[in-house]
């Protein structure tokens, strides 16, 4: 696995499992070609049934939750992350041209 990527997988016993969600986050990133290193961990939930996925590189902290069975966790991760990915870098987009329109002074 490349140092770029540090993914932690909890509480799923089934090796194939594990290897499938670490994939699909991996790809993930790859497809999304964000700059940095990233650690992305996830864990069962506190609230039965929910998987918690936190998601940290750059200036991104993100935590997410869903409630689905383990074995959907490979092909629902990535939606997610993406999703939460893309807004995170949407907004951080559109906050670094409000600032620099606000240095220069135009409208």
């Amino acid at each position: 696995m490349s140092n770029r990527f540090e993914i932690v997988v909890e509480g799923i016993e089934d090796a194939s499992l594990v290897g499938a969600v670490q994939a699909a986050i991996r790809d993930a990133f790859l497809e999304s070609a964000l700059p940095g290193s990233w650690r992305v961990a996830v864990r069962p939930s506190d609230a039965s049934g929910r998987w918690d996925f936190t998601i940290h590189g750059l200036d991104v902290r993100h935590a997410l939750s869903i409630a689905v069975p383990p074995h959907l966790l490979p092909n629902l991760i990535p939606l997610r992350l993406r999703e939460s990915l893309d807004r995170t870098v949407r907004r951080n987009v559109e906050g670094a041209a409000r600032r620099t329109v606000g240095l220069s002074g135009t409208v």
